[in-house]
């Protein structure tokens, strides 16, 4: 070993050794990009312990357990590449889909920060299409490829400061433009579901109790993003108004009723 390696040994409590291994579990669930290196590094620590330290801790371990949404194709390759390209500043050529709906459109992106966020990773970058930061979902990435070529960070640039950032500008706008005020009423797991869409943030004005939620908003975001949305909680969900974003999700609700007859 080298002279700058301390050889001391380790010792760490039952409640650190749990954290770790939650740690692990939470990650492999959540597609972190370097979980097989996070479990090499847990199974070099459990080598160590004794056998009745080891069952102890499987045995407080196998107490919390992680059930994920199938992703269809796991991301962590993905992710990898992504994080390698972040912090080499290396420019990507990317496929992307805006929405599942919609066809892989090339953008060519300076990769800033990787967020994972309520079961989703997004990519924050800027893009050289829009000539402007953009924030794109990791599981709408259709092909990836590496240019070569490398840029140059803005400095002091914080994915949270500018997340943070694009709320604040959106609540500038709502203060600016008219809006209209929706009010939800609902049961409470599906209210906080709908409270925390990352888009609809900025609008959520008071959640009143842990039944009603209200949200001022332009209209044309409104009838953009809300109708689907809503319709995924089905009858969980209630909107006490606007009428317009009600008889908005009739006419989506029949729509659908209609393809579906066909």
């Amino acid at each position: 070993m080298p002279d700058t390696f301390l050889s001391v040994p380790l010792f760490f409590e039952l409640t650190e050794l749990k954290a770790m291994e939650h740690s692990a579990l939470l990650a492999r669930h959540a597609d972190y990009p370097f979980t097989d290196a996070l479990e090499k590094a847990l199974s070099k620590i459990e080598h160590r312990l004794q056998e009745s330290q080891l069952e102890d801790l499987r045995r407080h371990v196998g107490s919390i357990n992680v059930l994920s949404p199938s992703q269809g194709a796991l991301l962590q390759p993905l992710l990898r590449e992504l994080e390698q390209a972040v912090a080499t500043r290396e420019t990507l050529i990317l496929h992307y889909a805006k929405s599942s709906s919609s066809s892989a459109q090339e953008r060519h992106i300076d990769p800033y920060g990787l967020i994972y966020r309520l079961g989703k990773w997004y990519l924050t970058a800027y893009c050289h299409t829009r000539e402007a930061l953009r924030v794109f979902r990791v599981d709408r990435m259709k092909s990836l490829s590496l240019t070569g070529r490398t840029f140059e960070m803005p400095e002091h640039f914080s994915v949270q400061d500018y997340l943070s950032n694009v709320h604040e500008h959106q609540d500038q706008v709502t203060m600016d433009t008219p809006s209209v005020t929706v009010r939800l009423q609902g049961h409470t797991e599906a209210l906080d579901a709908i409270c925390n869409q990352w888009f609809l943030q900025p609008y959520l004005v008071v959640r009143r109790t842990e039944y009603e939620a209200e949200f001022h908003i332009q209209p044309d975001r409104m009838m953009k993003y809300m109708p689907y949305l809503l319709l995924s909680f089905g009858r969980s969900i209630n909107v006490l108004e606007p009428k317009e974003l009600r008889s908005a999700l009739f006419e989506t609700a029949r729509d659908l009723a209609n393809y579906y007859d066909e």
